[in-house]
């Protein structure tokens, strides 16, 4: 009798090729970060009609910081929404969707370094945000997640960015996962604030604890705008000094 066969991914069925297997992964990727970009536009002409009995649908569809606040000081007034199902509305699109960015910059990598990523990706993650998530992240390492969740930049720009550089993913999804968790309890922590005050002292304690809530995002965001300008500073110079070496 001759020797049987190795076994093989071929005998199996299953192609030996792992190309297949990354390309529909890289359109699940793909899909879920269209997805993330389209469904909170969608969302807008929805959001008079779901507040305010809707908040953790809200949520679910438009993850921004004004719902978690809003959820937060229901909570504490109301005694509803439940915490974990704010947290369930917040965890797809503010987490897992963000992961998908992540994977999207890093099958991207190279188009996106040379300036060529397709249209759509263009406009998803535009080149001067990417640009200056890029700086952010060459200059203050992954752990820079954590604040920009707290902060203006956002986390889906930031994601791809991290995946197109040489960052790595263990260690960048590890913090962008803590920066969402954080960034979640400080807004609904405010929010449940801001109602025991309106509960407590009334409408002007409430408008002062927002006025410094808001004071606080404002100098977060005045950092990042800061550190665009010295990302912009920095082509600028790289493009001057390659002009000038080539003449």
């Amino acid at each position: 009798m001759g020797a049987e066969p190795p076994i093989t991914p071929d005998v199996l069925g299953v192609s030996a090729d792992p190309a297949p297997t990354a390309s529909r992964w890289r359109s699940v990727a793909v899909t879920v970060a269209v997805l993330r970009y389209l469904i909170p536009l969608a969302a807008i002409p929805s959001v008079p009609f779901l507040l305010p009995d809707r908040v953790v649908l809200l949520v679910l569809v438009r993850p921004t910081k004004e719902f978690l606040l809003i959820g937060g000081a229901q909570h504490r007034v109301r005694g509803e929404p439940e915490l974990w199902l704010l947290l369930a509305a917040f965890v797809p699109l503010m987490v897992l969707a963000v992961w998908a960015f992540f994977a999207v910059g890093r099958s991207y990598r190279e188009p996106l370094a040379r300036g060529e990523a397709p249209r759509w990706l263009q406009r998803v993650v535009p080149p001067r945000r990417l640009a200056i998530a890029q700086g952010v992240l060459d200059r203050h390492g992954p752990a820079i997640a954590i604040l920009g969740r707290i902060g203006a930049l956002p986390p889906t720009v930031l994601a791809a960015a991290a995946g197109a550089s040489d960052v790595s993913a263990r260690r960048y999804l590890a913090a962008d996962t803590v920066g969402a968790l954080i960034s979640f309890s400080l807004m609904v922590g405010a929010g449940h604030a801001l109602g025991r005050a309106w509960q407590e002292g009334g409408s002007w304690l409430t408008v002062v604890g927002f006025g410094l809530f808001v004071a606080v995002l404002v100098v977060l965001a005045r950092w990042f705008r800061a550190e665009g300008r010295a990302v912009d500073a920095r082509t600028a110079a790289a493009a001057a000094s390659q002009s000038s070496s080539r003449g």
